[in-house]
């Protein structure tokens, strides 16, 4: 059984996407299925999301990062509790 997704994408984006996957041989539909079947079976890696946490513990480890009780402080503003 199958079933609709629908979502918003820039336009460009889309018909970029559109277009390299017509040149492939295949319909963007089949491609978002792909793509979705490769990010469950965790064979697909999201590469700015992996940088990004990367640097963030590169940060941490660095020192760079300041506790929330720190910002608080500095900012002389209680703590939500």
């Amino acid at each position: 059984m199958n079933t609709k997704v629908i979502f918003n994408t820039d336009k460009k984006l889309k018909e970029a996407a559109m277009k390299k996957a017509r040149r492939e041989g295949i319909t963007l539909s089949a491609l978002l299925n792909i793509a979705t079947r490769s990010y469950v079976n965790d064979s697909l890696e999201i590469t700015a999301l992996r940088r990004d946490l990367d640097d963030a513990r590169e940060d941490i480890r660095q020192g760079r990062v300041i506790p929330e009780k720190e910002v608080f402080k500095r900012l002389g503003i209680k703590m939500p509790r």
